[in-house]
């Protein structure tokens, strides 16, 4: 089991937001109504490894019945499709493929068909706004989300974990000052802080952060929650990953940990204005969201 390490200035800037709260105080966010009949395997990065990716392969019918689709237009990179594909033929999928093109190609019958018959999709790690940019509006997507509606599996790791949520975290400041551009960190809690654009929206109200432990990116999901009441945020750590069923359940696999932050609700008087209540979750847990 992977352990938790904060930094004492990330514990001091999380419990200024994060306190505990009264029996008669209720947590007040917006519901997550998941109406698709798949699954999403959201992993927070780092090595992929094979409990995370057999769940994959596992959610999308079994080593026999699976075909698995690798999209790597996160970083454009050939080596990072061919790589991953291997990885989930070695782990016993029989059909894994991956796909990559130019932007103006990706609607065309050669790319659209790459997606038939797909029953699982795995999204790799990069620059998730790159990602969105190449896919938004486009027919592939389209057929990529029909997919999950029907019962098919996505998952992604890193930035492919980022653009699941609707509200996606970029991983960079608002504004940058002269001793912001090469840190990598988000060490004040203010207002219009960290970059967010739209992400997939497989999640409506839950914000994805990830690498979340290893890159102390506590405070930064803070800030967002704290720009965007009434959402929840999800910090995944490396070589972890939150499976998200059909059912409103999420469930954790891998080897590290999960960090859920839910709001409470208000006080009359203006109280508890940003308090949450925070679920930490392990290998083998299980969540109602």
């Amino acid at each position: 089991m992977k352990k938790i390490f904060l930094t004492l200035g990330a514990i001091s800037l999380f419990f200024l937001s994060s306190c505990k709260c009264d029996k008669g105080e209720q947590l007040e966010f917006l519901p997550e109504n998941i109406t698709a009949k798949g699954t999403l395997v959201i992993e927070g990065g780092g090595d992929r490894i094979a409990p995370i990716l057999n769940k994959i392969i596992e959610k999308g019918g079994g080593p026999e019945k699976c075909k698995l689709l690798v999209i790597p237009f996160a970083s454009q990179v050939l080596e990072t499709g061919e790589r991953q594909a291997a990885e989930f033929r070695a782990l016993g999928c029989k059909n894994a493929d991956f796909i990559l093109c130019p932007k103006d190609s990706i609607d065309s019958p050669e790319m659209l068909a790459k997606l038939d018959g797909v029953t699982a999709i795995f999204l790799s790690g990069g620059d998730q706004s790159r990602l969105k940019d190449f896919l938004n509006g486009t027919k592939f997507f389209d057929k990529m989300l029909q997919i999950y509606k029907d019962g098919g599996v996505i998952g992604g790791t890193s930035a492919g974990a980022a653009i699941q949520s609707r509200i996606m975290l970029t991983g960079r400041q608002v504004n940058p000052g002269p001793d912001d551009s090469d840190s990598p960190y988000f060490n004040e809690i203010k207002s219009n802080y960290v970059e967010t654009k739209e992400g997939f929206g497989f999640l409506d109200n839950i914000i994805i952060d990830q690498h979340f432990i290893a890159r102390r990116r506590q405070v930064r999901l803070i800030n967002v929650l704290l720009d965007n009441p009434g959402y929840r945020g999800l910090g995944i750590d490396e070589e972890s990953a939150v499976v998200v069923n059909p059912d409103n359940t999420i469930e954790i696999v891998g080897t590290g940990c999960a960090m859920l932050f839910e709001p409470y609700k208000k006080g009359e008087d203006g109280s508890n204005a940003h308090s949450f209540k925070l679920t930490i979750l392990y290998p083998g847990d299980k969540y109602k969201i």
